[in-house]
């Protein structure tokens, strides 16, 4: 205890240079929290995406022939069956189509909004958890009739009719009639289908695909299996790109394998588009490159710090090595203290860091509309505490403050022990 005590007396007695320490911590956990917790925001698994990591998706193809090679965001429904359908350790397949841009969704009384549309098959509604409020989803039959089916979310039931029991009413979409199934509550934006506000009943017989039955507007998602490697997904897949090679070696039509399907952390990373890979090995340095520097920085301040406090603290420590203090004791107790500083700022920057999410991040994360890659102005992000926070990130910003006093402390630590007390007690060092 009365160690304790001696340790919060030093630091109380150099005010500035504590709090200055403090600060510089702090200012570096902050940034670090800030971007670790805005980056797992690109991968969180929350209702309705809550099956997000057992997710994978074909979304683009490459294509290269003798008269004409191109590569697109979507895939003929054929070609897209022929690629993804009966893989082995897939619980689940679905089929969809995004519109490209938006659309208009309006009642008969004149309420028109803007919103983005995707198509989807009955299958999604059993892949996605989504809370309906009123109604329910459409089923197989419904989803492959000739009829026109839609479920709408909680937002454009309100802007379009002023309510949300809305099932069994006419919204047209682009200036087509649709029946409505079902209203399901909002999603979070950064969710990949979180700005989706009207979903379509999906048409097999009505995506007729174009250069040569290759693209299409056709996207895949599968469900794995419990227990089932993605990459032994990816194996499966990359044979059947293999084998409609060879066959169609004597028109010299080539489809071109980029690791599809996609894991949601491949997808996250993005930098990359239909005619290249994905790498996860970029951002994973860069980021790696950002946290040395946003550690090795105020390293270097509180070191300085620490050092500047021993200066005015070498009589003390002459005194103390006199009197029979061994090294260890002295390097422990600049360790302690340094620690405790860490850790003090720590706190505070893993504070700042929440506050920061919590009710500042819609000015600073942007919600992209994945059909242009532009941002949706609109839109702002204000993720809840629980979304980003849990204990690793708490164990990972102790884990910063630790390496931080190690390379803050570690060598005046070491040249404070080995002064010799005639020379330190003078202060002629």
């Amino acid at each position: 205890m009365n160690y304790i005590k001696q340790i919060i007396y030093e630091l109380r007695n150099q005010k500035m240079m504590t709090w200055v320490s403090i600060s510089g911590t702090a200012l570096a956990i902050f940034l670090i929290m800030a971007i670790f917790m805005a980056d797992r925001l690109l991968g969180i698994s929350i209702p309705p995406d809550s099956n997000r990591q057992k997710i994978m998706k074909g979304q683009a193809i490459d294509f290269q022939s003798e008269k004409s090679s191109g590569s697109g965001m979507g895939i003929d429904y054929n070609l897209a069956k022929q690629l993804y359908s009966g893989l082995d350790g897939v619980k689940l397949i679905s089929y969809v189509a995004r519109k490209w841009g938006n659309s208009d969704a309006g009642s008969s009384d004149g309420n028109i909004t803007s919103v983005q549309a995707m198509e989807v098959d009955d299958s999604y509604w059993k892949m996605y958890d989504y809370q309906f409020l009123s109604g329910k989803p459409f089923d197989k039959a419904e989803s492959e009739s000739a009829q026109n089916f839609v479920v709408i979310t909680e937002s454009v039931a309100r802007k379009v009719f002023g309510e949300v029991n809305v099932s069994g009413r006419q919204l047209d979409v682009d200036n087509i009639p649709y029946f409505i199934k079902g209203v399901v509550k909002d999603s979070f934006p950064l969710l990949p289908d979180g700005t989706i506000e009207v979903f379509l009943n999906f048409k097999s017989f009505d995506t007729d695909g174009f250069g040569e039955g290759i693209f299409g507007a056709t996207n895949v998602r599968l469900l794995l299996q419990d227990g089932i490697d993605p990459s032994y997904i990816k194996q499966q897949v990359e044979k059947r790109y293999d084998d409609f090679n060879r066959s169609q070696e004597e028109n010299n039509n080539r489809l071109i394998y980029h690791y599809q399907p996609y894991t949601s952390e491949e997808l996250a990373a993005g930098s990359f588009g239909s005619n290249n890979d994905p790498s996860l090995e970029i951002k994973t340095r860069l980021k790696a490159l950002v946290f040395a520097l946003l550690l090795i920085l105020p390293a270097i301040n509180l070191s300085s710090m620490t050092r500047s406090r021993l200066r005015t603290r070498i009589s003390e420590i002459g005194v103390r090595r006199a009197f029979g203090a061994k090294k260890n004791n002295i390097i422990f107790q600049i360790f302690t203290e340094n620690l405790l500083i860490s850790f003090i700022g720590g706190i505070i920057g893993l504070g700042l860091s929440l506050i920061f999410l919590a009710f500042l991040s819609g000015y600073f994360i942007a919600v992209n509309d994945p059909t242009t890659f532009a941002a949706i102005a609109p839109v702002s992000v204000r993720p809840v505490i629980w979304h980003v926070f849990d204990f690793s990130v708490f164990f990972i910003a102790l884990g910063a403050c630790f390496i931080l006093n190690i390379l803050s402390a570690t060598i005046p630590a070491w040249k404070a022990s080995l002064v010799r007390p005639a020379i330190a007690i003078s202060k002629t060092r």
